[in-house]
């Protein structure tokens, strides 16, 4: 899938940003623990355990601190039962994965850049991403597609 396909839309996407309490919010549906779906906040997000991932990506320039959560976390907390999950952006941008693959490349939801919510404009409000640094066999067509930035909604199959 060409980068081009994937080009943030902040101008078009912002009002589609879900928000709860001034807080945008990220809805976890199908294969679920009730009640499904699920809106969860940044806050309720961030507080299912912070943790910080220093990586560069293929999108930015020099290593990014990251803060957010392990997606393994997330999927834990919402007690998730598929083998599925389809990460969907502001843009309607989708991919479908296996979430074993995700857990063994160390997926992770980012919700924080440089300690600060990640903006639209910046892909945000929550993106997924890997430990390219740490673990450069990532580096592949596969998981760039599955780094959904923008990230709206996890469905679960």
């Amino acid at each position: 899938m060409p980068v081009a396909r994937r080009t943030i839309l902040a101008g078009a996407a912002l009002p589609r940003v879900a928000l709860a309490s001034g807080e945008p919010c990220l809805e976890i549906g199908g294969a679920i623990a009730p009640p499904a779906p699920r809106r969860l906040t940044l806050s309720e997000i961030e507080a299912l355990g912070a943790a910080d991932l220093r990586t560069r990506t293929p999108w930015t320039v020099g290593p990014q601190h990251f803060s957010g959560l392990p997606l393994r976390r997330l999927l834990d907390a919402v007690e998730s039962r598929g083998n599925l999950i389809t990460a969907s952006a502001l843009n309607d941008y989708a991919f479908t994965s296996p979430i074993q693959e995700l857990l063994d490349s160390d997926a992770f939801l980012a919700t924080r850049l440089d300690g600060t919510p990640v903006p639209v404009r910046l892909r945000g409000p929550f993106w997924i991403v890997f430990p390219w640094s740490r673990r450069p066999e990532l580096e592949t067509p596969t998981n760039r597609r599955r780094a959904v930035w923008q990230l709206s909604r996890l469905e679960i199959h």
